[in-house]
Parts: structure tokens; sequence; C-alpha cells
């Protein structure tokens, strides 16, 4: 059977799976018995360019079940994971709601917009919600400056809507879909004030899920300046193309 590779983001980790993106997606989200239920992101990984690589422990692990079904998972590394993988080695990103509908993002360039103020929730190597003055291309080099204290190797985060407080943090809120929309203005008031400042914490921790209603341009993964760019779908085309994905996606599920 054949291989795949996966680094899963929420929580890092390294999973080596007969199942194929689709599959895999489906079967972490929701399981073999369909009852357990969660949100899942995960990139497809190319093995040629991944260094280090268990191959002997993957020949004795990576096995069909008795009845022949394919391996579903089997797990290569649980820390420090995204740091070690070359960009190249990225493939697709795909996002799954919920209830296992997936949908898959291809890398594309990144082009920079008008300049505005952008924020950023972090995934690798932490979960912090940011409010910042840097693009994501300056705010991947900014993050992985190992010449400050505080630097990362790597990094993995998306861009969320701001709306019009991109522009003016004293713009209405309007329908802002977060928990606190009048701390979040209060953050982006304090870093329009501040001259000097690069960036303003917003959240210091995702707590559950990443709502997709809420991302922005998409995912981003970089190190110096070098990085990778994942778009998320307009509304538009995710309404046209990827309805029932779209709908499953921003539409809570309730499970007993």
């Amino acid at each position: 059977m054949e291989k795949y590779f996966y680094l899963v983001v929420t929580p890092e980790s390294m999973i080596v799976s007969h199942l194929a993106p689709i599959e895999f997606g489906n079967y972490m989200a929701v399981g073999t018995k369909k009852q357990l239920r969660g949100q899942v992101i995960f990139f497809e990984l190319d093995p040629g360019k991944v260094p280090g690589l268990p191959f002997d422990y993957i020949e004795k692990k990576l096995v069909p079940y008795p009845t022949g079904e394919p391996k579903r998972s089997v797990y290569l590394s649980i820390y420090r994971v995204l740091e070690k993988i070359p960009l190249d080695a990225f493939k697709n990103l795909y996002l799954v709601s919920d209830d296992g509908l997936v949908l898959t993002i291809a890398p594309a360039e990144f082009i920079p917009g008008e300049k505005e103020t952008h924020l950023y929730q972090e995934f690798i190597p932490c979960t912090t919600s940011v409010a910042s003055k840097l693009n994501p291309s300056e705010f991947t080099k900014y993050l992985t400056d190992t010449s400050r204290p505080v630097a990362a190797p790597k990094v993995l985060f998306a861009e969320l809507l701001l709306n019009e407080l991109a522009f003016n943090p004293y713009a209405p809120l309007k329908s802002l879909p977060y928990l606190n929309p009048d701390y979040l203005r209060d953050c982006l008031i304090r870093l329009s004030e501040s001259k000097g400042r690069k960036t303003k914490t917003v959240q210091r921790m995702l707590r559950g899920d990443l709502a997709y209603r809420t991302i922005k341009d998409g995912f981003f993964i970089g190190e110096g300046d070098q990085m990778l760019f994942y778009p998320f779908p307009p509304v538009e085309k995710l309404e046209n193309e990827y309805f029932t994905w779209w709908r499953s996606a921003i539409i809570p599920h309730f499970h007993a």
C-alpha cells in the first residue's frame, strides 16, 4: 500500500498513513466509529525531502490490519516537528471540518496588499493571537530573526479578518466574529498609538478550534526570507464551488 506523510497542525505531529489525504482528514476528524468529532488542519509532505525519516520503523509499524484494512496512522514525531521540515517538502494544505469534510488548498504566490494592520493567529511553535503592523512576509522575518532573544526557527500562522478595523481602529465593529471585539479594538488602538511597536498580543492561547470563517488571506509557513502561502478561497468561491464544505465549516455541530 502507498504511504502518505503528514504534518498535523493541531496538535503538532508527523504521521505516516496508508490513507490518502481526503480519507485521512475524514478519519482524523471523526474516527472510525463516527463518535468523536474535531477540526483538523494538516499538510501533506514529500518524504523524499524530509531528512531523518525512520524508514525501518515505518516498515515495521505501517502494516495493514489482519483484516486487510489500511493502517490509518503511525506517529513519527510529536515534538518540534515543523522546524525540522524543509519548506520545499510541503505539498497541499487540508482544512477539515468537525464532521470530516476536507478542503484542499494548494500553495500560491503571495502578493502583499495595501498598508494595513493585520491580525495573525499563530499555530506553531505557539498559539498566540497577535495584531501587527507587519505584513505576512515581514511578520515571518521578524518572528524568525534569531538575532533577537525571542525568535523561532520556523513559524506557521494564519491571517484573520479585521474588516474596517485594519485601516481604522475606531471603525464600527459591525459583524466581526470574535468573542470580545471591544478588547480587540483596544489592542489595535494601543498598537496604532505606539509608533515604534510592531506587534500587540491579543490572546495568549488559541482556545478550541479555529473558526474558518474568520480567515482572511490564508495560511503562511516561513523562516527568514522564505515563505509559503496557502490562499483561503474568497467567500463567493466557497459558496459556489465548495458549498458543502463551507456550510459544514461555518455551522456549529452539537453532538450528544
